[in-house]
């Protein structure tokens, strides 16, 4: 009888201990899906991934040459973020009208050298609160000397939520999961979301498109190799293109691309590149991990010149900001 009991009280025990894990395990998942979810909102917070400057083309010259000397050394900072601080700081409307030492100083006071990341935004918010060297903004949406129109940017106070003080928003650095797509040197030569003005023989739907910058691009010689910038599998591969020429030469406006779905359901896109240059293995299905070998550079499809396009889509299609999920640590070139 004693025994027996002995036996059934472990029984009652190790089935307590069992109810208590899975009770665990159920909370765990439901905490880690809502930690999850937080993470996510806070890397929309943090970055503001689909932010677009209109009228960009005022920027862009002093914008490329800031990231294209300081980029890869101390970390990417968005135009929306300089924009914004330099409105701010200057109670200035139109500051392409700024010295390149003023948008120098900008990108430097927005930019953590050591994680080569953006500050984050509420910390940049809480100084411009405490800073009296900031003046009292009184600008307003207009148009500069020359009519193009103007956006006054606040990124700390969105749908009515002031950032400074708000805790939805918070100061810590995001771990960025994308590798950087090259290992040699290259020259940024158009941004994400720029609007540009190249003149190509193309219809005036395709010339808007294409003048509307999807995505980034980077100058590199002919055969340059890039490599998967994430973890997924390969979506598309598509040769149309067996020389490597510009638009204006081959008028083929598709050309030879790779896209690779990766793991959090965005779609990375390697556009402009060597015909068949991606390896025979690779075939739509197949798996890779960030820092594949992917293919070679070209210049083909809609291209003025060599060089790599990297874009980024989301699973409706709409265009990101790759460089807001890369880390920029990862670029190993000289």
């Amino acid at each position: 009888m004693g025994k027996f009991f002995k036996v059934k009280f472990g029984v009652i025990i190790i089935a307590s201990c069992s109810l208590l894990v899975f009770i665990f395990i159920v909370v765990a998942a439901v905490a880690g899906g809502s930690a999850g979810e937080a993470y996510m909102q806070e890397q929309v917070n943090q970055m503001r991934i689909n932010s677009k400057v209109i009228n960009s083309q005022l920027y862009a010259t002093k914008y490329r040459s800031i990231l294209n000397q300081n980029m890869l050394s101390h970390g990417y900072v968005t135009l929306e973020r300089l924009v914004f601080y330099l409105q701010r700081k200057h109670n200035q409307l139109d500051v392409s009208t700024l010295s390149l030492e003023e948008w120098k100083k900008a990108y430097f006071e927005n930019v953590n050298s050591e994680e080569k990341q953006m500050v984050p935004i509420k910390t940049i918010c809480k100084k411009i609160a405490s800073d009296n060297t900031f003046p009292t903004m009184t600008i307003q949406n207009g148009t500069n000397a020359d009519g193009v129109a103007i956006d006054v940017i606040d990124l700390c106070h969105v749908d009515g939520v002031d950032v400074a003080t708000s805790n939805d928003y918070n100061e810590y650095y995001l771990p960025l999961n994308y590798a950087f797509a090259l290992r040699t040197p290259f020259t940024i030569t158009s941004f994400v979301f720029e609007s540009r003005d190249i003149d190509l023989d193309l219809s005036e739907e395709q010339l808007n498109r294409t003048n509307y910058h999807s995505g980034w691009d980077f100058a590199v010689p002919i055969g340059t190799k890039f490599y998967s910038i994430c973890d997924g599998t390969i979506s598309k591969i598509v040769n149309t293109q067996a020389n490597d020429l510009s638009y204006n030469q081959s008028k083929n406006s598709v050309g030879n691309y790779v896209e690779v779905k990766c793991n959090n359901n965005l779609t990375a896109q390697y556009y402009h590149i060597k015909y068949k240059s991606t390896p025979f293995v690779l075939q739509p299905g197949t798996p890779v991990k960030a820092g594949d070998f992917l293919g070679l550079t070209s210049t083909t499809g809609t291209s003025t010149g060599p060089h790599l396009h990297l874009g980024l889509k989301d699973e409706s299609g709409k265009n990101l900001d790759v460089m807001s999920y890369i880390d920029i640590k990862t670029y190993y070139g000289s």
